[in-house]
């Protein structure tokens, strides 16, 4: 068996968010030298962040991973995975087939984003061989026996700007210490973000996504009930913060000016 080759296995699995529980059933795929194998994960309840439905009840994924072996050498290769979605409020099943790129590709939390209809934010290396970054979203209304679900791309020339477009709204505790970076990478991985939001003046606590083919965020209630995105309060621009303030503090300067004229006659 090629020690290297399992250790960079397993590590690829970790870093795509299947953690370790695989570990055995890898080595023991690899040590009996098939031409390629496939391992089963245990089905996994995924958290339910508005703790609507009871444990046991929740969404849930399963995870079929397929490998394959070397014609020149003793090394495996990770190739892809199937990724199974059963929703808490569905009977029916979803699938996607996610392919692996030198043990990059789709994580496994981020394939439960796209299955779940949001949108996830990649860095790709297109059939050209150049690299790109694309915000991915899965098409349910088309659908192949070989290729699954179509996968709609939107790249840097589509104009969504996720940073520009969460300045736009007025989340709360935006000024807090490492809040900003963490909701991008948050979004960015297609996960629904629980935040406070100004909602027609009001504070309101609920959850929020990215939504790049409209270029603009989704915003929902603790139920999750989604809010109509204009009711959403926004935030002034910048640059007229600065400038108010820079009206402000010439008003003031102007004000004390005044004041001493008047001491001196």
């Amino acid at each position: 068996m090629n020690e290297n080759n399992l250790e960079y296995l397993q590590n690829t699995l970790k870093y795509l968010g299947f953690g370790e529980s695989l570990n055995a059933d890898l080595k023991e795929s690899i040590a009996h030298g098939p031409e390629g194998f496939k391992i089963q994960s245990p089905v996994i309840e995924m958290p339910d962040p508005t703790k609507r439905v009871a444990l046991g009840f929740g969404d849930k994924m399963t995870y079929l991973l397929s490998f394959s072996k070397s014609k020149e050498t003793d090394m495996y290769f990770f190739n892809n995975y199937e990724a199974t979605l059963k929703k808490a409020d569905m009977k029916d099943v979803i699938s996607q087939t996610f392919y692996i790129n030198k043990g990059k590709g789709v994580t496994a939390k981020e394939s439960y984003n796209l299955l779940s209809g949001r949108a996830v934010n990649k860095d790709v290396v297109l059939k050209s061989g150049e690299k790109a970054n694309l915000w991915l979203k899965l098409d349910f209304t088309e659908h192949t026996p070989d290729k699954g679900y179509k996968i709609d791309p939107y790249g840097k020339n589509y104009g969504f700007s996720l940073k520009e477009t969460v300045d736009k709204f007025n989340i709360l505790n935006m000024e807090k210490p490492g809040f900003k970076d963490q909701l991008l990478k948050s979004l960015e991985r297609g996960n629904l973000h629980e935040v406070s939001f100004m909602k027609n003046g009001k504070e309101t606590t609920g959850f929020v996504t990215a939504n790049p083919h409209f270029k603009t965020l989704d915003f929902y209630n603790k139920d999750l009930s989604e809010v109509y995105s204009k009711a959403i309060d926004k935030r002034e621009p910048e640059v007229k913060q600065e400038k108010d303030k820079e009206q402000a503090i010439a008003g003031e300067m102007e004000l004390q000016g005044g004041e001493k004229k008047g001491r001196g006659r």
